[in-house]
């Protein structure tokens, strides 16, 4: 089985069940997944190493956005 991600580009990938965030961001590019602090799946904030629950809408937070700051932030305290 697999699941499928809708990325923001509006491309869709297909990922094997169980994979993590970390596995969609690398399978997108190394340099990506390695400023991953988190990812998007259908809107809730998820932990880079948890499963992907299913098909929706996908994308890597770095901490590069206001959303990635936050949470790095949030982290360090």
């Amino acid at each position: 089985m697999s699941i499928q991600l809708t990325l923001p580009d509006g491309t869709a990938a297909r990922h094997p069940s169980g994979a993590t965030g970390r596995d969609a961001a690398r399978a997108i590019g190394e340099r990506l997944a390695a400023a991953a602090v988190a990812v998007s799946w259908d809107g809730a904030l998820l932990d880079l190493d948890r499963p992907l629950p299913g098909d929706g809408e996908f994308a890597v937070i770095t901490g590069e956005s206001e959303e990635g700051r936050s949470i790095l932030r949030h982290s360090a305290a």
